[in-house]
């Protein structure tokens, strides 16, 4: 397990940034607001270190390990890997703990674990309602279905494809990433493909192909398209990744940019995708014709990595978390659109891999 996460950190697009020192972190709990992020640190592997901070947007501050200030003597776990918000409950997986943490979004307060098995490790956690969920599990090759109320285990295992990442649902369709875990497992049946499974039967009516190394999946709403990033192989030296995009009522291909890409993440109008591009990040305004990637900022610096890429409608800016080296305490940056040239900065825990908005 040790040796995946050094490997996927390994493939991460790798952008860094020369600004300004990061702000002093809150030292407390009290008199934030009701809105702001979640920034989700996996910390290190086998250290017991995942953190949750948050940022608020009332006072501009951020409190580094919200999660363990709100509830003395708990900690998330160890490698924490994905959070999202529903209503006033957020879920937080822990995968190398084997874990879905659970706690009240506005308060922190934990409410509880789903507990999987010691042979788990659940990835990445999509929300069909306030009720149910579903669960990739990254060892297992499956994904899993849960009671998001009771806390309990309904489905715990159902196949897909080797090394599942991203999940995502859309008109009772779950889109399932099988990443293969790169070369590892790219000749292994579905690697490389994206697992398309109708929850009312929970079975797979399709797969989306030719996506070797598949991370991500996005789902837009607005546009009825679903956007798909891909790495590639790290043994095809001569080839890049990319991004592709699908009919969400015909699953067929409709476009499909070839480079370097991660961190992919909408607008609130849903016409504009920003990622992470080679040392860049960058857009497409997909009502284009013909839409190419625009560059929005560079960084030249090569010894940090950013991490991790969040859009927010709520001043209109980027949220990207640096994970610097991997080994020690991260940043979050704030870049305003109509600003791109002062983003603010805040110090976050190790590895600051998601960025969530309420």
């Amino acid at each position: 397990m040790k040796k995946y996460y050094v490997f996927f950190a390994g493939l991460m697009i790798l952008i860094v940034s020369c600004v300004k020192q990061p702000s002093e972190p809150i030292d407390d709990n009290t008199n934030i607001g009701k809105t702001g992020a979640f920034i989700l640190c996996e910390g290190l592997y086998n250290k017991d270190n995942s953190t949750l901070d948050r940022f608020d947007f009332a006072s501009n501050t951020i409190l580094n390990d919200y999660f363990g200030k709100t509830n003395t003597g708990l900690r998330l776990g160890d490698s924490g890997s994905d959070v999202v918000i529903i209503g006033n409950r957020t879920y937080i997986t822990v995968s190398a703990s084997h874990t879905i943490e659970v706690m009240e979004t506005l308060t922190g307060k934990s409410l509880g674990r789903i507990i999987y098995s010691q042979t788990s490790s659940p990835r990445k956690i999509c929300m069909i309602n306030d009720s149910i969920g579903y669960v990739t599990d990254l060892l297992r090759n499956s994904i899993s279905k849960v009671n998001l109320k009771s806390l309990t285990i309904i489905l715990d295992s159902l196949p897909v494809g080797p090394a599942p990442e991203g999940i995502a649902f859309y008109n009772n369709y779950l889109f399932v990433a099988n990443s293969g875990f790169g070369d590892y497992m790219a000749n292994v049946p579905k690697a490389g493909t994206v697992s398309v499974i109708d929850i009312t039967t929970n079975q797979a009516i399709k797969e989306l192909k030719n996506l070797p190394n598949v991370i991500e999946v996005l789902i837009n709403k607005k546009s009825g398209k679903l956007y798909v990033g891909y790495l590639n192989l790290p043994s095809l030296s001569d080839s890049t990744g990319g991004i592709a995009e699908f009919n969400l009522n015909t699953f067929d291909e409709t476009r499909r940019w070839k480079f370097k890409a991660s961190g992919i993440t909408l607008s609130s109008t849903g016409d504009s995708l920003f990622f992470f591009k080679d040392s860049t990040v960058s857009m497409l305004k997909l009502k284009d014709a013909n839409p190419q990637p625009q560059e929005l900022f560079t960084n030249s610096a090569s010894s940090e990595t950013w991490y991790s890429l969040s859009y927010s409608a709520y001043n209109n800016s980027l949220y990207v978390g640096n994970a610097k080296n991997f080994q020690v305490n991260g940043s979050l940056l704030i870049y305003p659109l109509n600003d791109l040239l002062n983003p603010k900065v805040f110090q976050t825990g190790i590895n600051p891999n998601k960025i969530v908005f309420f």
